[in-house]
């Protein structure tokens, strides 16, 4: 594997640990959804879901795409043979272009996930 400025600056043992983050987030959001429920809190604290889908949608798909947010904020990657520094400026830059994207992508997502949830428990509960 190799690094692609914008396209992929991660490789398969970083990729496995961003798909845990998402799995770990997933759990969180459903124990969030569980505790609200459970406790009785009002309906509209539902939306705190928001926060954990965000990072269950974030794990998902630096997972998929091969491509760290946080890495391209610090001007790094690691296709497998330990972290090197992105040395070219435009590079970098296509990096954090792409982190800024995959950001409001999983943003989107965490917070269609937590409306729909809260839809659900107007209708169903």
């Amino acid at each position: 594997m190799e690094y692609q400025p914008g396209v992929c600056n991660i490789g398969p043992a970083q990729q496995r640990r961003r798909l845990l983050l998402g799995v770990g987030s997933l759990l969180l959001a459903v124990v969030t959804v569980a505790v609200i429920l459970a406790m009785g809190w009002p309906r509209w604290t539902l939306i705190a879901s928001l926060f954990p889908l965000y990072g269950a949608a974030m794990g998902y798909f630096q997972y998929r795409e091969r491509f760290c947010v946080g890495f391209a904020g610090i001007g790094v990657f690691d296709v497998g043979d330990g972290t090197n520094r992105v040395q070219d400026e435009a590079a970098l830059e296509a990096d954090r272009r792409r982190a800024v994207r995959l950001n409001t992508k999983s943003l989107a997502v965490g917070a269609v996930g937590s409306l729909v949830i809260y839809g659900v428990s107007l209708v169903v509960l």
